[in-house]
């Protein structure tokens, strides 16, 4: 079986106000697909699960597959792109000059549109609803924007499960409840200042044995003498001394610190860079970004995700099989359960 890694993301539907009362993502999209037409549900009618892109005359996002599962909800998007071209190479050899000085034996290069009956498609997303939790994958051009909006669409234009200009918010980041420990073992930090010279120190305490940062504000003087030997160590002294006598009056040299542990991790180094993570998730006068097993935390706001492997229908193939995605994002779903990341 041929075999593809995607980036298996979560967002968590946040209900509104005027949101029908008790209603989850899930049960708003499984009354949607079942809304009634001429005797038929949406789900039966692939014509009117097609979302025009607003602001892209020839760019559609249909829901194609679509499957309720019971205890979920689970979906294939399409982004096609209508009346498009596709650039070809054929593998004919011509002849052909150039110029004045060059002939040049080429590969013809040409456009066509899709045959007749078809449509371009340029992006995928295969989704899964649990509740008001969303787990996804998407391809290519599929960006997460689309994704929200043919939610938004689907659930107040298509289905009218929800009224128009009610909001319909699907959140990435939110407030992690341990801090980073929401995201599994943690793999890198990164620390950058805003508008402010800033050093960020972290010390041990002797008396509870573990690591603790504080934050200062530095003169640029002083920022240079850190930021200086970092340079020279990655550039070396010429490059790194043209660079310094280069600068302005108002100018100063600044190095973002980015920390990683290689090679086969232990219980203690893990621990050490878990307890200065946790100290710096709460940061607020520089950009922090720390990196986990299961997601990132990017200014104290928790970003859950995952590295998933996934079945293809063939080697090269831009598809994954349908019900083989159903099952690892149900597992995706309960292993955030069973870890305490998210609440079932």
């Amino acid at each position: 079986m041929k075999t593809a890694y995607h980036m298996v993301q979560y967002r968590r539907f946040e209900p509104d106000a005027e949101t029908p009362n008790g209603a989850t993502l899930e049960m708003l999209c499984r009354k949607a697909l079942n809304t009634s037409k001429d005797g038929s549900p949406l789900s039966s009618r692939p014509d009117d699960r097609v979302f025009p892109v607003e602001g892209e005359g020839n760019r559609k996002i249909l829901l194609n597959k679509v499957a309720d599962l019971s205890s979920a909800v689970f979906g294939e998007l399409c982004l096609i792109q209508t009346a498009d071209l596709q650039a070809l190479l054929s593998s004919k050899r011509t002849v052909v000059e150039l110029s004045d000085l060059t002939t040049a034996t080429i590969f013809e290069l040409d456009e066509r549109t899709a045959p007749d009956g078809t449509e371009f498609v340029r992006g995928m997303s295969y989704w899964l609803v649990i509740g008001n939790h969303l787990l996804f994958v998407k391809m290519q051009s599929m960006s997460v924007e689309l994704l929200q909006s043919y939610f938004e669409w689907l659930l107040i234009s298509a289905g009218g499960v929800v009224d128009a200009g009610t909001p319909v918010v699907i959140n990435a980041a939110f407030d992690p409840a341990a801090t980073v420990g929401g995201i599994g073992d943690i793999r890198s930090l990164r620390i950058s200042g805003k508008s402010a010279p800033q050093v960020v120190r972290t010390t041990l305490d002797d008396e509870k044995g573990r690591a603790k940062t504080s934050r200062v504000v530095a003169e640029a003087s002083a920022l240079m003498d850190k930021a200086v030997p970092m340079m020279k160590a990655i550039f070396g002294d010429s490059r790194t001394d043209s660079l310094v006598d280069s600068l302005g009056p108002g100018e100063y040299l600044a190095v973002d610190a980015s920390v990683k542990i290689r090679g086969e991790r232990t219980e203690a180094s893990s621990k050490a860079l878990q307890a200065i993570a946790n100290d710096l998730a709460d940061a607020s006068d520089a950009k922090v970004q720390i990196e986990g097993r299961d997601g990132r935390i990017v200014d104290g706001d928790a970003i859950l995700r995952v590295r998933m492997p996934f079945h293809r229908p063939h080697e090269g193939s831009s598809l994954l099989e349908f019900d083989n995605v159903a099952d690892q994002l149900q597992k995706v779903y309960k292993r955030f359960v069973d870890d305490g990341k998210i609440q079932a």
